[in-house]
């Protein structure tokens, strides 16, 4: 099919979900003409509310959970949007069950489960739709699926089907706001990309791709009256849900249980015209008859969501999600660019990593100005950067603790101190770049650091100084987390990572460093843009 000479739009922004959307409002924001394409005919990507017409409630079946102290971004867009959070409600007891044949046991949990989690009040949909509203009339299409991306030299050319039909779309860049396996399976690229990028894409993976969640809905939180918080966690072989929690929408009163499906993908095939049964069943073993009366089930299983879980996701092992620094990068002279969840710095897998995403993306193709609101905790920015880091590394070793809870709440129990850790690093270092944003943006910042005559080998004369303000931190941030690690009572169960050997401290020390330098390379590349728009501008 050849292509239609047709109008030529800056940004082409492949999938609406919180990363396409939240990049389509930045860039639009910054005057910049912007095309959002979605293979569904759906917004929000993995961000799904149903509503519950018996209980009149709004039901998270996809991402539910965000964490305000670890995950900034999140916070200050809602903040920014005007839309309210509330508490993941954790107060009560929590069930295990190990035994099919027993009854569960209660656990008191006095900290709760979920680590001071809140959920947006109306389901993640809310953040979807309030994003979406801010976009031009026209600027989304739906039901429009990438084939392929070609190069031709002074625009990139898009090939979308639609509706059983091929048609074009020319851009000047193109931010593919999808999970990295989907784009390595589904879109063709001229030329083709590097080898070591289509590894990168194949290889990592969707997080949660491969679940499915289900929600019940009743008329009442009938488990609060009997104390328990409505947390549970099944673990023996004939487990249906893996994990359950109170996921009752506040603003209603009436209640619901949500929970993770513990059968894999294709068990789930074997067993679909018999799941809302057996997931009744595990209701009742747990919660007793009350679970059996007017419940509501909704149900989606994401290995079954064409955009959203890759062939390799499906059929390969379960994949906790991980911090890729080659998905960062931009290709084809700076017209490529990965986003998605999956691609983040901070907050990988998470909507706060749509976020993080979004931003990084929209700083590359708009540097001039900050972009999506800043996710510093305070109202007025520190008057230097030294000042700024040294705010900030006093409160890493806190959020250590909280990423530390939040990973087992969430039960990912493999390597905590190190996967911590990294999240820690990583928070502070994404951070610290919206601190040097704010500063450069409001040229509340000596004016030395916007000279770019002294670049020697494109490094920015003021890039040493600034680093110094992080200089031995990696050694003290895992000395402090060791030090609470030998003190901690959560720990006492997991005596590897409360003392973790020196074949541990060294793969740890490798992540942390190797954050530092993406770190490092990104604050110089922020220094130079900077500098040069500067004296365009002079």
């Amino acid at each position: 099919m050849a292509e239609a000479a047709t109008r030529i739009t800056d940004v082409a922004i492949v999938g609406a979900g919180l990363c396409g959307l939240a990049l389509a409002r930045a860039l639009h924001a910054q005057g910049l003409s912007v095309t959002v394409i979605e293979a569904r005919d759906r917004l929000g990507g993995r961000a799904l509310t149903r509503h519950c017409d018996r209980t009149a409630q709004a039901l998270d079946l996809g991402p539910t959970w965000f964490w305000p102290d670890t995950e900034p971004r999140m916070a200050a867009t809602l903040a920014g949007l005007g839309l309210p959070s509330a508490p993941q409600h954790d107060p009560g007891d929590a069930l295990w069950l190990t035994d099919p044949d027993r009854a569960p046991e209660r656990r008191v949990e006095p900290d709760g489960v979920h680590a001071g989690a809140r959920r947006i009040e109306g389901g993640a949909a809310r953040l979807v739709d309030a994003l979406a509203a801010t976009l031009p009339a026209g600027c989304v299409r739906t039901g429009h699926a990438l084939r392929r991306v070609c190069d031709r030299g002074h625009h990139l050319a898009l090939e979308i089907e639609s509706g059983g039909r091929m048609q074009w779309l020319r851009t000047r860049h193109v931010a593919l706001a999808l999970p990295p396996r989907l784009v390595h399976e589904r879109i063709a690229f001229e030329p083709p990309l590097p080898p070591a990028l289509v590894d990168a894409l194949a290889s990592t993976a969707t997080w949660m791709a491969a679940q499915a969640k289900a929600v019940t809905s009743y008329a009442q939180p009938f488990w609060r009256a009997a104390g328990q918080s409505g947390n549970a966690f099944v673990r023996h072989a004939q487990a249906v849900l893996g994990e359950v929690f109170d996921a009752s929408d506040p603003r209603t009163g009436a209640g619901a249980l949500g929970g993770f499906v513990a059968l894999d993908a294709a068990q789930r095939a074997s067993f679909r015209r018999g799941m809302p049964m057996l997931i009744e069943s595990q209701l009742a073993q747990l919660h007793g008859a009350a679970a059996l009366q007017d419940g509501v089930l909704h149900f989606v299983d994401w290995a079954e969501e064409a955009w959203t879980c890759a062939n390799a996701d499906r059929d390969g092992p379960p994949t906790l999600p991980q911090s890729v620094p080659a998905l960062r990068c931009a290709h084809w002279s700076g017209r490529l660019h990965f986003g998605g969840s999956e691609s983040a710095a901070h907050g990988t897998g998470h909507m706060e990593g749509a976020l993080e995403a979004a931003a990084r993306i929209a700083r590359a193709l708009a540097p001039q100005r900050a972009v999506i609101e800043a996710p510093s905790r305070n109202a007025g920015a520190p008057v230097d950067f030294a000042a700024a880091a040294t705010e900030l590394r006093m409160q890493a070793p806190s959020h250590y603790r909280r990423h530390l809870t939040r990973l087992m709440a969430e039960q990912q129990i493999e390597q905590l101190t190190q996967r911590a850790l990294l999240a820690t690093a990583e928070q502070v270092y994404s951070e610290a770049l919206v601190a040097l944003d704010v500063l450069l943006d409001g040229r509340a910042i000596d004016a030395s650091l916007t000279h770019a005559g002294a670049v020697q080998g494109g490094r920015h004369p003021s890039t040493p100084a600034l680093l110094a303000s992080f200089e031995g931190w990696n050694g003290q941030l895992l000395s402090a987390a060791l030090a609470f690690n030998a003190g901690s009572c959560a720990l006492s169960n997991f005596p590897g990572e409360a003392q973790p050997d020196s074949v541990q401290q060294r793969a740890i020390a490798l992540d942390l460093a190797a954050a530092w330098r993406e770190f490092a390379v990104e604050l110089n590349a922020r220094l130079l843009a900077a500098s040069f728009e500067t004296e365009a501008s002079s």
